[in-house]
């Protein structure tokens, strides 16, 4: 088997980025598109000595569970890879990936729950970042890169973001276009406009614009001003922030801003609990499902009310002020200092007394608490893609609290982790909870027992 040819292939399994997954030859050939059942006829892309990937030319058995994908651009557009998937079966395969790649690892648990899917999993995204760049013929373009690239591929509309934000970053694009603003182009450097982001509250329908900018005059550039003028008509949007962002690199936001209408935060609820939202601020993509997320976390812990909690890794703090009604104190760290800002601004904001946020990394701050003889009954981590790292675990460890919360937003990690503590813990039942519907990525949230 080698590059260009063409062979049938039987789809034994979807892998974790919802890639089908056949074998021959004593290879792995994996199909992007294909769904396990079906037979496709394939022309080899890419060989090396332990895989193949595979381009469908025709498939020949298609599954039952195969659909129509809703958007123009999904070929192209590096977003949702699971569209051609009936949302039932997305399910399935998801829990398959969990339960998968726990074994891996050997992670002994009590249960593994079916996945908690929305009823609707459609334009749930309350924050849309788009980037916007100068293509070779000088024109500038905004929306979503294809699959393996950098080249924008343009949509009228994304189904699985907010319609108002979706629709909004277009016509702010049109705007910048006509007071003679330019997009990025990422090979010279040059160019006025890097990125389009705006955020929404699902409850409080609040909107926030950042134009993510590539110089710092554009700060003072009284464009700028006239485009404010223009946007503060529509009631939502409540703040404008300008980011610069002026390195070669794929972050999105930089570390300057200027705030150039109201006060560059929105606001939003999870359960009782009011937000504020900056934007830096880590807050979950899909507000309904974080919902049940937080709630399924709050009944697995069954606090008695008297622990001490601390909250890692705690963004604005979400987590830790969700908990805080059931526990006695909560201690809360967070390496992003707008973060921590907005944290303890959610605290006055909803008037909550037991709870103290820290900016710095996990790592150090958790000795401050240790040096403080400051014990948690109760440690809450939600950790980005990458995990815990070997540092936090071994101070988890060390400090013994009688439970871990652990929500995760990568399977890989998650089952590392899980490894590593269950040497002292007993994992208990693990639920998993779409919060990313139509894509590969699935949240799991469980509970560890001190053994």
């Amino acid at each position: 088997m080698k590059k260009n040819d063409e062979i049938e292939l039987d789809i034994i399994d979807n892998g974790i980025n919802l890639e089908g997954i056949a074998r021959e030859d004593n290879k792995v050939i994996f199909v992007p598109g294909a769904i396990k059942g079906e037979k496709v006829l394939v022309k080899i892309i890419k060989e090396n000595s332990s895989y193949c990937i595979g381009k469908i030319e025709n498939i020949i058995k298609k599954s039952k569970d195969r659909q129509e994908p809703f958007c123009s651009v999904y070929k192209r557009c590096g977003g949702c890879s699971g569209q051609h998937i009936s949302y039932q079966r997305q399910l399935e395969i998801k829990r398959e990936i969990v339960k998968n790649t726990l074994s891996k690892q050997k992670v002994e648990y009590k249960s593994l729950d079916n996945v908690i899917g929305m009823g609707i999993p459609l334009n749930y995204r309350n924050k849309a970042q788009y980037p916007v760049r100068k293509t070779v013929d000088g024109k500038s373009k905004i929306g979503f890169y294809a699959k393996r690239s950098h080249v924008i591929v343009e949509n009228e509309e994304c189904l699985i973001q907010n319609e108002e934000i979706d629709k909004l970053s277009k016509e702010i694009f049109k705007i910048l276009l006509l007071k003679g603003f330019s997009g990025y182009d990422e090979q010279t450097g040059n160019g006025d406009i890097r990125h389009i982001l705006i955020r929404r509250g699902y409850h409080t329908s609040e909107i926030m614009v950042v134009i993510v900018v590539n110089n710092k005059d554009i700060f003072e550039d009284v464009r700028m001003e006239e485009i404010v003028n223009i946007l503060k008509d529509n009631d939502s949007i409540k703040t404008i922030v300008l980011n610069l962002n002026s390195s070669k690199t794929n972050e999105i936001l930089g570390k300057d801003e200027k705030i150039i209408y109201g006060n560059g935060y929105i606001t939003d609820y999870i359960g009782k609990y009011r937000y504020y939202i900056s934007s830096k601020s880590f807050f979950q993509v899909n507000t309904i499902q974080a919902e049940v997320l937080y709630n399924i976390l709050k009944e697995k812990l069954k606090l008695k009310g008297n622990e001490i909690l601390f909250d890692l890794y705690s963004g604005v703090g979400s987590i830790g002020i969700f908990l805080s009604d059931s526990v006695k104190l909560v201690y809360g760290i967070e390496i992003e200092n707008q973060a921590v800002e907005m944290a303890n601004m959610n605290l006055k904001l909803n008037d909550i007394n037991n709870a103290e946020y820290i900016a710095g990394s996990v790592e150090d701050k958790i000795v401050e608490f240790e040096n403080r003889n400051i014990k948690p009954d109760v440690i809450v981590v939600d950790p980005p893609r990458k995990g815990l790292d070997l540092e936090s675990i071994d101070y988890i460890i060390k400090f013994r609290p009688k439970k871990i919360g652990y929500v995760s937003c990568n399977p890989a990690t998650f089952a590392r982790d899980l490894k590593l503590l269950s040497q002292y813990y007993a994992v208990d039942t693990i639920t998993p909870v779409d919060l990313f519907p139509n894509s590969e990525h699935i949240e799991c949230v469980t509970v560890l027992n001190l053994k």
